[in-house]
């Protein structure tokens, strides 16, 4: 056979086949034809030396808002995706049903990213907020609208704000959780209010207290470090008892950091208590991708390694794991005859001032993943990280690391 593309002498990550090894890697028709150690550059059309540089499953974002001018602050997705080696992202909650076929239409379709989303519970969905529209929710077509589009919308949305806190009952929990038992679909709360609302910390203590006993396996609790009043990991009295028995039974635990969702002082003593995170996302907006916080995933990735998460394991919350989440089995892995999906990464060694955002701390890292480029299924788009914080004063060497 003759392939189109061979990469040749990349390292090989693919933790979903417990390969990291050094191999080339064969694409032919815009899927993944052979992993070998060689493959002679006869047998392709065309091959590019990667000469060591990391070579991933393309990378997954689970949490982004990519409903570009639905949304206020939504990005572009390819800036979110393909722009930084990112081929698959989720929007989480941007649009509503109301706005669905627009959404699907306008930015699903004309996208070289591959787009997913959760559905906000809302019609309007984040278009307006905080949410309106509640009262008008129509249960039988949001239903038959998640039944048809089950290619595209992967689970609801719901945020816990001052207004789903405010009601005793939990009557829009109730609702989002019925929802999606009827579609067989994943829920996903956000935590963490905004600064400006009023509500007491008894209250959010005794709402999350009662939340998170209804959160079953495989529904998702984002910003789970995330310092902003309504946290389940305090500064002061730790871990919530009832996240450890929602992870016991199988929650998701997504980061999302955006600029004000998360906190290396929490993250801490999460990972401290063993409050790992299941998955590595962003929660990318127009408002924090250009820093100075988050950037993109790969600086997400790269925080996660200064916190002393493993390479393999990065890679893994990025890849295999958000693609099992979205029940998409071809993603998140190099099988021979899945997409060719892949991200090239340079692993850069020096001195990286990674920041938490709005919650004001700062740490050094020692290695930033920087994507050199992305290929989706098989074609090459240029790929960077837009990190820029390196140390004043400290030269960053752009040497591969091990």
């Amino acid at each position: 056979m003759t392939f189109d593309l061979v990469l040749k002498h990349g390292t090989v990550i693919d933790p979903s086949q417990n390969l990291h090894a050094v191999c080339d890697v064969a694409i032919h028709q815009g899927k993944i034809a052979e992993i070998a150690p060689a493959i002679s550059t006869s047998q392709a059309k065309k091959s590019v030396d990667i000469n060591g540089q990391l070579l991933t499953p393309g990378i997954i974002d689970l949490h982004t808002h990519v409903a570009e001018h639905f949304m206020p602050i939504a990005v572009n997705a390819e800036e979110a995706g393909v722009n930084s080696g990112v081929t698959t992202v989720c929007d989480a909650g941007s649009i509503g049903y109301a706005a669905y076929n627009a959404f699907k239409h306008h930015i699903v379709r004309n996208a070289q990213t591959d787009i997913f989303c959760f559905l906000h519970l809302s019609p309007t969905g984040q278009m307006i907020s905080p949410e309106i529209c509640w009262e008008n929710l129509d249960f039988n077509r949001l239903l038959d609208l998640l039944a048809a589009e089950n290619q595209i919308i992967k689970g609801i949305k719901i945020r816990a704000n001052g207004q789903l806190i405010a009601n005793p009952d939990l009557t829009i929990l109730k609702i989002a959780k019925e929802i999606c038992a009827q579609a067989n679909l994943p829920l996903m709360i956000h935590i963490g209010l905004n600064f400006e609302e009023n509500v007491s910390n008894d209250t959010l203590l005794d709402f999350n207290r009662r939340m998170l006993p209804y959160l079953e396996p495989g529904d998702i609790l984002t910003h789970t470090f995330t310092s902003r009043p309504g946290g389940v990991i305090l500064t002061d009295t730790g871990v919530l008892p009832e996240l450890y028995d929602a992870i016991e039974r199988g929650i998701v635990l997504d980061v999302a950091p955006a600029k004000s969702h998360f906190s290396f002082q929490i993250t801490k003593i999460g990972l401290d208590a063993g409050i790992i995170p299941t998955v590595l996302s962003t929660d990318i907006t127009n408002t924090n991708y250009q820093g100075p916080a988050l950037f993109s995933l790969p600086v997400v990735m790269s925080k996660f390694l200064a916190l002393g998460l493993d390479l393999d394991d990065v890679i893994a919350k990025t890849t295999a794991v958000p693609a099992e989440i979205l029940n998409e089995p071809q993603r998140g892995n190099l099988s021979r005859g899945n997409p060719a999906d892949i991200t090239i990464f340079e692993l850069l060694e020096g001195s990286f001032l990674f920041s938490d955002g709005i919650a004001g701390n700062k740490m050094v890292g020692n290695q930033l993943l920087e994507p050199r480029m992305t290929l989706k299924a098989g074609k090459i788009i240029p790929a960077q990280s837009r990190f820029r914080n390196h140390i004043p004063g400290e030269e960053v060497t752009l040497t591969k690391g091990a």
